[in-house]
């Protein structure tokens, strides 16, 4: 009776067991589990493996273990003819052992991949970048002077980590100019029979990717009100942002490389994947959704709802971020500590036009929210720092910021709040 191995194909562990087994020309019964559908949490699978993970192996004698590693060390102690592939040498299993632990601790890209298969991640950011050629600049230093990652001859070392180096490479192809002994052992891996295991799983790998893309970078201070509008846009559509702070105060926005990206040196400006540059948050709000959002929801195409959306979106820009900036400006940088009647009016006017907006609508374009509503929240919330907004005079504004704080991509405007209420305090003289 065969060993039966329960698993998920795109799976790099369950690869890793697949090309071992292939190795060693052992027969593996394989039983797909349902990972959406709940099975690896059903009784009969945590008697089994009570941490539900895959792979998970049940030998022919009713034996189980869980853990790649651990299954295909096993595999090879008990039905391998030689001990090439984990060798009994106390030192060179050791060093074996140590890539297998790096593999688990370090290379492995659940932390990457999981996020795209489940869809809240569509891009790939700086930082994902850095991780991943920190793993192959590691990988490169273990090559040096061997063709395999640890012994002389290929091992389940060699195994689990090109299960794990095929698919991250999907996501961050290795440059062979920068690691060309990472890009040669692939190579070479590639080039073995049992490697074949390893490639329907890679191709499922590879569909459910979805090929990303390296994420939009985005310059911004947090406390902008604009800044914040396009974070909750993003966030509201799953797209991760690589997010660049500019200190203002230093002058950052005015030194030559960010003024060939936005001659009037405003945040946010975003800086897109293929180097499109755009600035102004109403702009880069609707570029967003137009480009990476997966339905037209926040931005309808519809001629007449889109032209609503248009008109609140001038609104906020000409209007009540206008009048915002007329009590902000002056406190930031004249270090005036109180507001004057006609700005203070002039705001009050604003509400009362929005609050007009919202007679008999749940958000400011109708029955659906857009980035309009985005748009306004980030001002609204910020102003009314300063001038605070009477629920009796304007009870729809109240009960709309209610329904928005409520939703989850709201989140995204807390910690720039946080650091406008902090900036604005101290500049009021307030604790």
């Amino acid at each position: 009776m065969a060993p039966v191995l329960y698993m998920v194909v795109p799976s790099p562990a369950v690869r890793a067991v697949l090309i071992t087994a292939d190795a060693l020309g052992l027969d593996l019964i394989q039983r797909e589990v349902d990972l959406v559908a709940g099975e690896h949490l059903k009784p009969e699978f945590l008697k089994i493996n009570p941490q539900h993970t895959v792979p998970t192996l049940v030998d022919d004698d009713g034996f189980s273990v869980w853990d790649s590693h651990a299954i295909i060390t096993y595999l090879v102690s008990r039905y391998a003819h030689d001990d090439s592939l984990y060798p009994r040498d106390v030192k060179t299993r050791a060093t074996i052992d140590q890539r297998l632990y790096f593999e688990l601790g370090v290379a492995s890209i659940c932390t990457l991949q999981d996020p795209i298969i489940r869809g809240n991640k569509t891009s790939i950011s700086d930082e994902d970048k850095a991780g991943a050629d920190e793993i192959y600049g590691f990988l490169e230093a273990f090559l040096d002077g061997n063709n395999w990652i640890g012994a002389d001859s290929v091992s389940v070392a060699d195994y689990s980590l090109v299960s794990s180096v095929s698919s991250l490479q999907v996501l961050v192809p290795i440059d062979a100019e920068t690691y060309p002994k990472v890009a040669m052992w692939f190579r070479n891996c590639e080039s073995l029979p049992e490697y074949g295991a390893n490639k329907i799983g890679l191709e499922v790998f590879t569909d459910c990717s979805s090929d990303p893309v390296m994420a939009p970078t985005l310059y911004l201070i947090y406390p902008s009100p604009p800044v914040r509008a396009v974070l909750i846009t993003a966030k509201a559509i799953g797209l991760d942002l690589d997010e660049k702070p500019i200190d203002f105060f230093q002058g950052a926005h005015l030194k030559p490389e960010y003024l060939k990206l936005n001659p009037q040196h405003t945040v946010p400006t975003l800086v897109d994947d293929d180097g499109f540059a755009i600035w102004d948050s109403h702009a880069i709000m609707t570029y967003l959704v137009s480009k990476y959002a997966k339905n037209d929801s926040l931005y309808p195409k519809d001629l007449k709802k889109r032209a609503i959306v248009d008109q609140r979106l001038h609104f906020e820009s000409g209007v009540f971020f206008a009048r915002l900036l007329g009590i902000t400006r002056p406190i930031i940088f004249q270090g005036k500590t109180d507001i004057d009647d006609a700005a203070r009016d002039n705001m009050l006017e604003a509400y009362g036009f929005l609050n007009t907006f919202l007679e008999g609508k749940q958000w400011v374009a109708g029955d659906f929210i857009s980035v309009a509503d985005y748009s306004l929240i980030s001002s609204v919330t910020s102003i009314e720092v300063l001038v605070p907004i009477d629920a009796a005079k304007y009870p729809n504004v109240v009960a709309w910021e209610k329904r928005l704080k409520a939703r989850p991509e709201y989140q995204a405007n807390k910690k720039g709040m946080d650091e406008f209420v902090v900036l604005f305090n101290s500049k009021m003289g307030k604790k």
